[in-house]
Formats: C-alpha cells, structure tokens, sequence
C-alpha cells in the first residue's frame, strides 16, 4: 500500500510507524493503541535490483546503480538516490516529484512504466546560482549496443571470415576509415562493418556460393530499391551518381535539404517508407526492397532490424558516425560505391575531396579558439565531444577546440553542459559557430543572448565572431572538405566566402 501525499510517498510500514509514535507521545492523555487486525491483504511489493546508465548534464552528477525497483511490469517504482545533495525535485512524463531526503543525497521514488524503454527525466538542480533543470535519459540494465552473431568472434571489431569455395585475391587500401574494409574474392567482394558484420557482393549474372558457416550476408547486384533509413547516407549516394538505386526513405518530402531526393519524392520515383523505428513493412515488402541502409539508432529498435531481416531484406548498419576523421566519414562513399556498382566515381570523387583539403590540414594552427554548441529547449548547452569528428574539422582548419572538459566518452558525439560550465570553457573563444543545423537558426546576436543573457558577456559576440551553420550542412555529408575550408577562411579572417557557415551579426 502507497499513499501519495503532495508528492512525498509514504509506505504503509512508515504509516504504521507514525501511529505507534502518536500513541507512545499521546499515552498520558489516555489514547489507547489498538492491534492492527490482519485483513490478508499482502501489502509487500516485489523488489528487485537493476542497474542504470544515466545520460545528460556535465556529468559530475549521477544516479547511483544498481536502482531499488518495486512492483510490477506496467507499475514499477523506482527509487533514485543521486550523488549529489541539490536536487530538489524530478519530471517525469509532466509530474513533479519532490525530493524526499532533504539535506542528505537527494532521493526520489517514480514510477516507471517499462523497464524495456529509456525514460527521459528532468531533473531540478539548486548547485548553481539559480536553479537549473536538467533534461537525463535513464537506460535501465547495462546500455550494450546490440551486435549482429556475426561479429561474435571478431579482431578489432571485425568478424573473421573463410568463405568455401573463394580464394581471397586482394584488399582495397583504405585512407582515412577505421570502420569498414573491402576484400576481393575474384569477381566477389566483401565489405566487413566494424561491429557490424560482413557483407557479400554478388556481381549480376554470378551464382550466390554456398558460404557455409561463414558469418556472411548476400548483398546481390543490381542493388535498385534500397530502403534508407540513415539520411547522411543521400548525399553519398548523389555524389557517386547512384540516387536512382534509393527506391523508399525514412524521410518524408519536406524533411529533405537535398533537392535532387525532395524532386524524387515528389514525381514518385522515391515514396516514403516510415521512419526508422516504424517503417511501412507492407508497402517495403511490396516494393521487393533487396537492401535496407540503417543506422546505429536501429540498435535502440532491434525488432525493427529482426522484422526486416524475417521478410528476406538484408539489413546493414552503417557507422561511418563512428568515424572520427572527417575524411574517414567521408571515405564511405566508397563502401556505397561498391554496393551500388559504381564503386570507380565513388573513388574518382573521395580522391578529389582529398586532394583538395590535405593541402588545408597541413597549414598549420592559427592561435584561435573555436566553440561548436547550440541550446537545447531546457536551456542546457549542447556541445561536440572532444575528438568527435566536428571538433576535428575545427582542429584540422587550424583552431583549438573548446571547451576543454567537453569530455572523451567515445561512445557519445555530444553532451550537455550547463551554461555556467560553458561559459568558464569557451568564454573566452574567438570564434562561437551555433549548430542551426540541431538547435536552429539564429539571425541575430540578440537571438542568441535571448536564450541565455550570459552569452553577451562572450568575447567572440561582443567581437562580432558568431557564425550559423546553414540547414543542409548536416544532411550534405559530402561537404567534408568545404566545410574544414569554410572554418579556416572563418579562423583566418581571410573574408573569403563562406558555404555552409554564415556570420551572424546585430540585426
């Protein structure tokens, strides 16, 4: 039994207690205590242990784990104990629970509805100036992204691999990327995925051979209705002139910045499939997909991945977001290449986009300090993790990344920081570049002081050093080189144009 009473949760052991003390204190007034008669009602919950891996904030604040869990699937309460003594209260799904162990380390019980889900909390907190909610994610058990069985006994993420019957031949020299590897067979190929698993090309007009155990999936030519569900994948694809292979997209019309696949969703040659996590398997199934193109969110739904793979679609998952090198992101343009039978342009482009920025890379630092972040609706500063491939463009272009304690979980892109904590690392940074791609545009410094007053007492906006970067910089992966130029025309003050940066001034 539970009552809650103004947001504080009372058990019905405390309740018991409460009445014991009242007797024991009220006793020389004649109050008698009663037995409490057993009714049969069970009033003990199940209880059980979990463990938690809590994402958000700057990290110097957790939940400790394992996480006390009580009753059933549906009505789970979960009792959080946090590291730190300044939380005063917890949203979850718009309700606000108060902290229940006042001067010692803040504690809340809330309910839970799915152990099977991330929960997505707000947490209150009075250790700065002002109070300061906090947008966590909660992922209950250890956070383990799913691994395909192919890659169980793997080298540095690669599954081995002995195919019956095919004598490799060669392997391509890779530049940059870290991820993926392609190994020839004769007229085969294979493409292995880091964490993923290994990918058999099967040329038009050869037999698919008897790969026995080998932990291989068929990728059979031609590759002409590919289900994409991974959107930095497009431009790649219009790069190396296979557009016309992407038959259904996770993406609807108005959602593109890449004209060519909005033209394409309009005249029908591409319809939309659903988002990642829910894709129209009817319509998927009667487009006779022959491959689906996911992303690492596919982990977060791997019924998803399973359901495809039942209807016959091999599926494969694409880090090239695991690439810190900006050229290695770029380099998969050779991986798709492959796939879609124009894997020599793939080449002939990769090739030309380096050329043209190695010569930028070795130029040297230019002495200036340069923030990448834009702010989050909770008011929290979204920033790029050190070493994450944005803030190597930066360091490539000849700047310094900051803020320094940005930190080197390699597992996370970004992380949130409160302001104050941003302010102390990138105060005082010469160049301030808004994500407008993520947070949305800015047209003037005012708009960003509107979202925190404290951003105009930054040296790179009271000098006039606020960039933007435009809508359709993140989903024109292909911009790698002109991006790195684009931020060292901007460290250089060298006034050249600009293409997917764009200075912010007062108006």
């Amino acid at each position: 039994m539970r009552l809650d009473i103004k947001k504080k949760t009372i058990t019905g052991s405390a309740l018991i207690l409460c009445l014991i003390m009242l007797v024991t204190s009220c006793g020389s007034q004649g109050v008698a205590f009663v037995e409490p008669k057993d009714t049969g009602v069970q009033t003990e919950s199940k209880s059980f242990e979990i463990d938690i891996t809590l994402e958000g904030g700057s990290g110097k604040a957790g939940i400790e784990s394992p996480v006390t869990i009580e009753g059933e699937e549906g009505a789970y309460r979960a009792t959080l104990v946090w590291t730190s003594k300044n939380y005063d209260y917890m949203v979850v799904d718009g309700e606000k629970y108060l902290n229940e162990n006042p001067g010692g380390y803040s504690t809340f019980t809330i309910p839970v509805k799915s152990l099977d889900e991330p929960l997505e909390v707000i947490g209150d907190t009075t250790a700065m100036s002002k109070p300061h909610e906090i947008s966590y994610v909660i992922y209950w058990g250890k956070k383990e992204e799913k691994k395909d069985e192919a890659s169980a006994s793997s080298v540095e993420g690669f599954s081995d691999v002995s195919i019956p019957g095919l004598e490799k031949t060669g392997e391509e020299e890779i530049s940059y990327a870290g991820h993926f590897k392609i190994s020839r067979y004769g007229d085969y190929s294979l493409l292995s995925i880091k964490d993923d698993g290994n990918y058999l090309i099967v040329p038009e007009g050869l037999e698919v051979p008897d790969t026995g155990d080998a932990p291989v999936k068929i990728i059979k030519q031609p590759v002409t209705k590919a289900y994409l569900a991974s959107s930095s994948v497009m431009d790649l694809c219009r790069q190396c002139g296979c557009l016309d292979r992407i038959r259904l997209t996770s993406l609807p019309k108005d959602d593109w910045y890449i004209e060519e696949a909005a033209d394409a969703l309009s005249d029908g040659t591409m319809l939309y499939a659903g988002k990642y996590s829910a894709p129209d398997y009817e319509l998927i199934l009667s487009e006779n997909c022959d491959l689906a193109i996911e992303n690492t969110m596919i982990y977060h739904r791997p019924e998803v991945k399973e359901k495809l793979e039942e209807l016959g679609i091999p599926v494969m998952v694409e880090m090239s977001s695991r690439e810190e090198h900006p050229l290695g992101r770029l380099e998969w343009i050779r991986a798709y290449g492959l796939i879609f039978d124009c894997y020599e342009a793939s080449c002939e482009f990769y090739n030309a986009q380096k050329a043209e920025i190695e010569p930028v890379m070795q130029m040297g630092k230019t002495g200036l300090k340069a923030a990448y972040f834009y702010v989050s609706s909770s008011g929290m500063i979204n920033v790029r993790r050190k070493g994450d491939y944005i803030s190597e463009m930066i360091e490539l272009a000849g700047g310094s990344y900051v803020p320094e304690n940005a930190g080197d979980d390699e597992s996370r892109s970004t992380m949130n920081m409160q302001m104050e904590d941003f302010y102390a690392g990138a105060g005082d940074a010469d160049v301030l570049i808004y994500n407008g791609t993520i947070g949305g545009q800015i047209e003037s410094r005012d708009d960003l002081i509107g979202k925190n007053p404290l951003f105009a007492d930054f040296e790179a906006v009271k000098n006039g050093s606020l960039y933007c970067t435009t809508e359709d910089f993140f989903q024109e992966s292909t911009g790698t080189a002109a991006f790195i130029k684009d931020l060292h025309h901007v460290l250089s003050k060298d006034g050249e144009e600009l293409v997917y940066l764009r200075k912010v001034g007062d108006k």
